[in-house]
């Protein structure tokens, strides 16, 4: 009887043993369930995003290029005589001024003797005309005393048909368009300065022989000049013609005004930006310098400043979608600062991540923790 006691309490013990190990092992096994759950929700901060009118500088960047500029080709042959002042680098000419003086003695001959061929062509036939055409007489007796040898050759008197024709039959109109053809061929062995600048480039020496095509240096104007510079496509609807733009240098002290010439309608696919071009004038200003400009202040609608450190390769951001979800949200700059950046493209009442764990990744399921 004692030992069956005995028995059934020993089972009873070893029963009871056994359920708290069990328990204990559920527990243990909850508490591991929990744990894993809470590393498969990290916490993230989270800012309700409230898009604002932002006013911004905006701020362009290029370099400078003269806005009058001509390469200067030889087109006939000669040798190089000078010009109103050294053709050499640097050298200041005036609009109108020689450049380059090509030897032209064999062209002067030309013209003058297909000159003196036609004056004495007009001069026999004013009999004919004093008789047959007496109303055209006077027009035409002025036009021979206007006519020498050292000035160029002046148009003809207006005609009728019917003594236009007898002109062509007498060889004027063929002899006149022969003199002024080779009037424009001598001009060409005078090179001047299509408006006031210097020689940028100069490619030939005094003395030297040139033929047609040969490249004779670079002439730019000192009037203006042109930057073109990039601006991202944030600002594209606040870009004007006109708009005034402030330069300045960072090599040299001042500032010059310019403003808005020219607005590209193309967008550069690769940086999301488009190209404006500024004319700036200064008499200190170089082609070649680097200027950095300003237009002042304008208005981005629908944008929203954070700390730079919210905004990954410049092109995402996170944000927590409503189903707790972590989503990479992609953005666009407007402007860069040296602690915040002004982007657009999220919605009202968008959760932004503000400071993301390095432990959560996209698709990643969190707990938000609103600040």
């Amino acid at each position: 009887m004692n030992s069956k006691l005995i028995r059934n309490s020993v089972v009873a013990v070893a029963i009871l043993a056994v359920g708290i190990f069990v328990k204990g092992k559920l527990s243990a096994m909850a508490t591991k369930e929990e744990i894993r759950d809470e590393k498969i929700k990290p916490r993230v901060k989270v800012i309700a995003v409230a898009n604002d009118t932002v006013a911004l500088p905006i701020t362009v960047y290029g370099k400078l290029n003269a806005a009058e500029r001509v390469d200067l080709l030889a087109e006939v042959s000669g040798t190089f005589m000078g010009g109103d002042a050294p053709f050499l680098e640097g050298v200041a000419f005036k609009k109108g001024q020689v450049l380059l003086q090509l030897d032209n003695a064999e062209a002067t001959a030309n013209v003058m003797s297909l000159k003196g061929n036609f004056i004495n062509s007009v001069l026999a036939i004013l009999p004919d005309v004093r008789a047959d055409y007496p109303e055209a007489y006077q027009a035409w007796e002025s036009y021979y005393d206007a006519l020498s040898l050292s000035i160029p050759l002046p148009e003809l008197p207006s005609v009728q048909s019917k003594l236009e024709k007898f002109l062509i039959a007498r060889g004027i109109q063929s002899a006149f368009y022969q003199v002024k053809s080779a009037e424009e061929r001598l001009e060409k062995y005078s090179i001047r300065a299509p408006f006031d600048g210097k020689v940028a480039q100069a490619s030939v020496r005094k003395g030297n022989l040139v033929s047609p095509g040969r490249a004779l240096g670079t002439f730019v104007g000192t009037g203006g000049y042109e930057l073109k510079g990039a601006v991202t496509l944030a600002y594209a609807d606040q870009l004007k013609l006109g708009q005034s733009i402030i330069f300045k240098s960072p090599d040299r002290k001042g500032s010059w005004k310019g403003k808005v010439d020219r607005i590209s309608p193309v967008v550069d696919g690769a940086s999301q930006s488009i190209n404006l071009i500024a004319t700036v004038k200064g008499n200190d200003l170089k082609e070649g310098m680097y200027l950095t400009g300003t237009i002042a202040n304008v208005e981005v609608y629908d944008a929203l400043r954070v700390p730079a450190y919210m905004v990954f390769d410049n092109e995402y951001v996170y944000t927590v979608e409503s189903d707790s979800i972590l989503a990479k949200t992609a953005i666009q700059v407007v402007e860069w600062f040296d602690e915040n950046i002004v982007i657009k493209g999220l919605n009202n009442g968008q959760w932004l991540v503000d400071a993301p764990t390095l432990k959560a990744a996209s698709g990643t399921l969190v707990e938000v923790v609103k600040n």
